[in-house]
C-alpha cells in the first residue's frame, strides 16, 4: 500500500492537473473508510498540493470532504473546525455539502431550526441546479430531524424516499444506512413488524459485506442484533453484537450504541435461561449508561424465571417508580415551522402527480369511480367500526388486568413496608437495655469501690443520657448534633470510669449541616465497641477520636478510630474472659444496616480498618461509615410515641 502511496504522491507533484486532483479527492470518501490512515494521507497530500499551487478550489474540497468524514465518525468538532477553514468562493456542490455538514453539527447540538434551515438552503441548490445525485442524502438528514421531533412518520417517508433514490443512482453507503433506518423503522420506532425489522437487517448486512463496505458493515451489525433477537435468533444475535463491538473503537461508536450492543446479549441469554450470564451482561452496559430501566426490567425477569418472587418484587417496584418518573418527564416536541413549510410543498407535489395519473386514467375509470368509492368507504366504515370495537374490548380487558395487578401488587409492598417497620423498631428498642446493662455494671463497680461521689456524678448522668436514649429509640432519625451531643455525654461517662485516662474528641467539618438528619443510635454501637473491647484492654494513653465530614460529593463520611489493642487481641481476652461472650452491638449494628438500607437506593455502608504500624503491630481500630445525605425529611418529634 505505502509504496503506491508514494508513486502516486510523486505523479500528482510533477503533472497536477484536474483530472489527477479528482482521483485524489475521490480517496477521501465514504467508501475508503476501510482504510483509515490512507484517507488522512490523501487529504493531507490533496492540502499540500492546495498550498503550493495557491489551489482555493482544491483546498476547499479536501476540507469539506474530511469534515465529511469526520461526521460519519461522529466527531463532530472536528467537522466543525474543518469548514471553518473553507473559505469562498464556492463551486454549487461543494454549497450543497457544506450546508449539510452545518446542518448536521447543528442537529447534533439540538437547533432543530437552524439545522432544518441549512438542509433546505442545500435541497433548493440541488432542485434550481438539477443535481439530484444530492437529493437522497438530504432527505436522509431531514429525516433524522424530523425523528428527533418525534415525528416518526415523516422520518419514515423520507427514509423511503432516501432508500429508492439511492437505490436508483446506485449509491451504496447512503442504501445501506437507509436499510439500517428502516430496520430501526420496524423495530418499534413507529410500527412492530419485526419480519420487515429482520428483513433490512439482513438486507442491509448483506449489501454491505458484498460490496466490502466494511464502515456499512459494522453500523448494520451495530443495528440488527436488536431484531435478531426479538424473533428467536438469540445466538446469532450474541454473535453479530461481539462482533459489531470489535469495531467500536475504529469506528467510534457512540456510548448509546456501546450499550446497546452488550445491553441486547444480556437479554438473548435470559431468553436462553443462561440467566447468571444475562446479569453479568446487563451491568456491564450499565456501566455505559447509568440510570437505565433495562437493568431493573431484566433483573425482574430474570429473578421471576428463578422464583425468587421477593426479590422480583424489590426489582419491579424500583423499576416502576423509574419508569412512571421517565414518564412524566418525557414530553412530545412539535414540529418546527419550517418542518411545516417542507411538508406543504412536498404534499403539493404528491397531490400534483396523483392529478397528474388521473387525469390519464379518468377516461377508463369515469363510469366505475363512483361505485368503486361507494364500496370503498363502506369497507372502510366497517372497519373501523370493527377496529373500535376490538380496541375498546382490548383496552377494557387489559385495564382490569392492570388494576388487579396493581392492587396486588401494592398490597404486597405494604405488607413489606410494615414487616420492615416492626423490625427496625424491634431492634431499636433492644440498644437502650444493651446499655443500661453495661452502664449499670460501671455504676455498681462505683459503689461497690465505696467511690460514693463517682458514683452519683456517673448516675446523674447517666440519667441524663437514658432520657436523650428513650427520646432517640422512639424514632427512625435525629440531627447530627443530637447525635453528638448524645455520644459526648456517653464519652464523658466513660471518661470518669477511666478516671481520665481516656482523651476524646468529636470533630465536625465546617460544611457539615448539623441539623442534617441520620438514622438515630447509629454511631453509639461503633463509639461503644472502641471503647468497650480496644481502648478497656489498653493499659497506657487511651484516644479516641470521633470525625464527621462531607465529601462534597452526597456522602457523610463519620470516622470513629482509637488506639486500643485492636479486634484481633480483643477477641482473644474475651474469650479468655468469657468462652461464651457474644457481642450484641456488633450483631445489632449490621442487622440494622441491612434493614436501613432494604429501601435505600444508595446504602449506608461501613468499612472496618485494623491500624498497625511499620511492624504490623496492633495501633487500634478505624471505623468508617457513610452516609448518603438525601435521607428521608422527617421530624424527630413526628414519630414519639404517646402510648
Amino acid at each position: 500500500m505505502r509504496p503506491i502511496l508514494v508513486i502516486t504522491l510523486f505523479a500528482i507533484l510533477f503533472t497536477v492537473n484536474s483530472q489527477e486532483t479528482n482521483v485524489l479527492l475521490e480517496k477521501i470518501n465514504l467508501r475508503e473508510m476501510n482504510d483509515l490512515d490512507s484517507i488522512s494521507w490523501y487529504f493531507l497530500t490533496a492540502m499540500k498540493i492546495a498550498n503550493e499551487n495557491d489551489d482555493l478550489s482544491l483546498r476547499n474540497k479536501a476540507l469539506i470532504r474530511k469534515a465529511g468524514i469526520e461526521l460519519f465518525l461522529f466527531r463532530y468538532n472536528e467537522a466543525d473546525s474543518l469548514i471553518q477553514m473553507v473559505s469562498p468562493p464556492l463551486e454549487v456542490t461543494d454549497r450543497v455539502e457544506l450546508h449539510r455538514i452545518r446542518g448536521n453539527i447543528l442537529n447534533e447540538q439540538d437547533q432543530n431550526d437552524e439545522s432544518l434551515k441549512e438542509f433546505y438552503k442545500a435541497l433548493d441548490l440541488t432542485k434550481k441546479h438539477g443535481l439530484t445525485k444530492f437529493e437522497p442524502q438530504i432527505y436522509f438528514d431531514l429525516a433524522a430531524v424530523v425523528r428527533k421531533n418525534s415525528d416518526l412518520q415523516t422520518a419514515t417517508k423520507y427514509y423511503r424516499s432516501a432508500l429508492k433514490q439511492a437505490a436508483e443512482l446506485n449509491n451504496i453507503d447512503l442504501e445501506v444506512r437507509a436499510n439500517i433506518q428502516m430496520c430501526k423503522v420496524y423495530n418499534g420506532w413507529i410500527v412492530l413488524d419485526l419480519d420487515s425489522s429482520v428483513y433490512y437487517g439482513e438486507k442491509a448486512i448483506a449489501l454491505a459485506k458484498k460490496e466490502n463496505y466494511e464502515y456499512g458493515y459494522a453500523l448494520a451489525l451495530s443495528i440488527a442484533p436488536a431484531p435478531f433477537i426479538r424473533v428467536g435468533q438469540n445466538q446469532r444475535g450474541i454473535r453479530l453484537s461481539k462482533e459489531a463491538l470489535s469495531y467500536a473503537e475504529k469506528y467510534n461508536f457512540p456510548l448509546i450504541t456501546r450499550y446497546y450492543l452488550i445491553a441486547n446479549q444480556g437479554f438473548a441469554f435470559k431468553n436462553l435461561k443462561m440467566y447468571d450470564s444475562a446479569l453479568f451482561y446487563m451491568k456491564e452496559a450499565g456501566k455505559l449508561r447509568s440510570g437505565s430501566l433495562d437493568y431493573p426490567r431484566l433483573k425482574y425477569e430474570v429473578l421471576k424465571a428463578q422464583g425468587k418472587y421477593k426479590e422480583a418484587l424489590a426489582a419491579l417496584e424500583y423499576y416502576s417508580q423509574k419508569t412512571d418518573s421517565t414518564q412524566r418527564s418525557r414530553s412530545i416536541s412539535k414540529l418546527s415551522s419550517m418542518q411545516a413549510r417542507y411538508e406543504t410543498n412536498l404534499k403539493e407535489e404528491e397531490l400534483k402527480a396523483e392529478r397528474q395519473l388521473t387525469s390519464l386514467q379518468q377516461t377508463k375509470l369515469d363510469q366505475q369511480r363512483y361505485l368503486i368509492f361507494g364500496m370503498i368507504v363502506i369497507v372502510l366504515l366497517l372497519i373501523l367500526a370493527l377496529a373500535l370495537v376490538y380496541r375498546q374490548r382490548k383496552l377494557k380487558k387489559q385495564k382490569t388486568l392492570s388494576d388487579l395487578e396493581l392492587a396486588e401488587t401494592q398490597k404486597l409492598l405494604d405488607l413489606e413496608r410494615q414487616y420492615r417497620a416492626s423490625e427496625l423498631k424491634a431492634l431499636r428498642s433492644q440498644m437502650n437495655p444493651h446499655f443500661v446493662f453495661n452502664a449499670l455494671n460501671s455504676i455498681q463497680e462505683y459503689i461497690m469501690t465505696n467511690e460514693r461521689r463517682l458514683a452519683g456524678e456517673y448516675l446523674g448522668k447517666f440519667a441524663d443520657l437514658m432520657r436523650i436514649y428513650l427520646q432517640h429509640s422512639q424514632v427512625k432519625t435525629v440531627t447530627i448534633r443530637e447525635e453528638t451531643e448524645a455520644l459526648n455525654l456517653y464519652l464523658q461517662l466513660e471518661k470518669l470510669r477511666f478516671e481520665d485516662s481516656l482523651t476524646c474528641s468529636i470533630e465536625i467539618g465546617d460544611d457539615v449541616n448539623t441539623e442534617q438528619l441520620i438514622p438515630s443510635l447509629l454511631l453509639q454501637p461503633y463509639v461503644e465497641n472502641a471503647v468497650k473491647h480496644g481502648l478497656l484492654h489498653k493499659e497506657s494513653e487511651r484516644i479516641l477520636k470521633i470525625d464527621i465530614k462531607s465529601d462534597h460529593e452526597g456522602l457523610l463520611i463519620c470516622e470513629v478510630i482509637d488506639n486500643g489493642v485492636g479486634r484481633k487481641k480483643s477477641q482473644e481476652i474475651n474469650k479468655m474472659r468469657n468462652p461464651g461472650h457474644k457481642s450484641f452491638a456488633s450483631e445489632a449494628t449490621t442487622s440494622r444496616l441491612s434493614l436501613l438500607n432494604l429501601d435505600r437506593e444508595n446504602p449506608i455502608e461501613e468499612e472496618i480498618l485494623d491500624l498497625v504500624d511499620e511492624n504490623g503491630n496492633p495501633q487500634g481500630t478505624k471505623v468508617t461509615i457513610r452516609i448518603p445525605l438525601a435521607m428521608e425529611a422527617q421530624s424527630t418529634l413526628s414519630e414519639v410515641r404517646t402510648d
